[in-house]
């Protein structure tokens, strides 16, 4: 990690910072998308009617992680062309945004494209002219989903939310995402991945990881994740050498969900303790500190802080000033709980 005045930059930048990074990473898709099927639109519509292109107007897209800003959108010098992806209304503006999360991530099948734009296009353009916007997606969503990835990331964070996909019937579908954080401390989205209705996998993560390695990715320091049985020999085969740590505040939550009402407060000061603590020798004090008081009490809270000690505490191998980014995969939970509120309020995404 480089460090600028003696502090590492990934310290420079607060959590909400690094989300921000994201979220605008994610409007920029579904822009550059957008922007150029409603191109495509334009060139068939001037195919069909005597006028010719006259520039763009902007005009500003609500979606799940905020407004698109100065979206460019096609104008004719006479007529009345409007493109048909470009929705009216603010609700299915988000509807489309999220949409299009799900495009990217299913990958570059016509069937899956097909199915999504004709639920758009089918009433209005004929099917060689959807077959044209189908070219168009794919040509998109192949060059964002192969393009090649930095040789190393210190940090990898991978984290899921669920979203309602209809194949037949609707299903709850997980949404897999991974976050890179490189060594001068810029962040990157590396991909989306949607495998179907079988839920969150070991497996469909070693594909995730094998993806990453494809794609150009050599080396990763540490992988933050939550406990998933599995994914650590998955990690371990495809990124031997990086360290594996999981998201110590799920590992909390979980705890104290378990705890009683009147024993929380106490029992989250007790693993605070561990989490917080400046070495590895004051966190195995902590955690026999642990033990004492509450293995008695809660022995399926305290055995698995216990066994699984060194992946809860493997930040504490890394300098000081970045250990709490690397604790938790919180810096993706709130834009994964966006996604999947939002996807509560629009109609599931189509696949065929």
């Amino acid at each position: 990690m480089e460090k600028k005045g003696g502090k590492a930059t990934m310290r420079n930048k607060t959590r909400e910072e690094i989300l921000k990074e994201v979220e605008e990473r994610i409007k920029t898709m579904v822009k550059e998308l957008l922007e150029a099927l409603m191109k495509e639109e334009r060139e068939i519509y001037l195919e069909s009617h005597p006028t010719k292109a006259n520039g763009y107007y902007t005009r500003d897209l609500f979606t799940l992680v905020g407004p698109v800003e100065d979206l460019k959108v096609p104008h004719v010098r006479e007529g009345d062309f409007h493109p048909q992806i470009l929705p009216y209304r603010k609700r299915a503006s988000l509807e489309l945004s999220e949409a299009i999360l799900a495009l990217y991530a299913v990958g570059v099948s016509t069937r899956k494209i097909s199915a999504f734009l004709e639920g758009i296009y089918g009433a209005f353009y004929s099917p060689q002219s959807i077959s044209r916007l189908i070219e168009v997606t794919q040509e998109q969503v192949k060059a964002w989903r192969e393009r090649p990835l930095g040789e190393e990331y210190y940090a990898v964070f991978l984290d899921g939310t669920f979203l309602s996909i209809r194949r037949g019937k609707t299903a709850k579908e997980p949404l897999y995402i991974a976050l890179g954080i490189k060594p001068d401390g810029r962040r990157e989205i590396l991909g989306f991945w949607l495998f179907g209705a079988e839920g969150e996998s070991a497996r469909n993560w070693e594909e995730v990881l094998k993806d990453l390695k494809q794609r150009g990715v050599q080396r990763v320091r540490i992988l933050i994740t939550d406990d998933l049985p599995g994914l650590e020999e998955a990690i371990k085969k495809i990124f031997p050498e990086a360290d594996w740590q999981l998201c110590v505040l799920h590992a909390v939550r979980d705890a104290l969900n378990k705890a009683r009402k009147k024993d929380r407060e106490a029992l989250a000061e007790a693993l605070k303790k561990i989490y917080r603590a400046e070495s590895q020798e004051e966190a195995k004090e902590a955690l026999r500190n642990l033990r004492e008081r509450w293995g008695g009490v809660y022995p399926k809270i305290v055995e698995p802080w216990e066994a699984k000690a060194y992946a809860l505490l493997a930040f504490l191998h890394h300098p000081k000033p970045i250990r709490h980014y690397l604790y938790t995969t919180n810096q993706l939970e709130r834009l994964a709980k966006e996604a999947k509120r939002k996807n509560r309020r629009r109609r599931a995404f189509c696949e065929g």
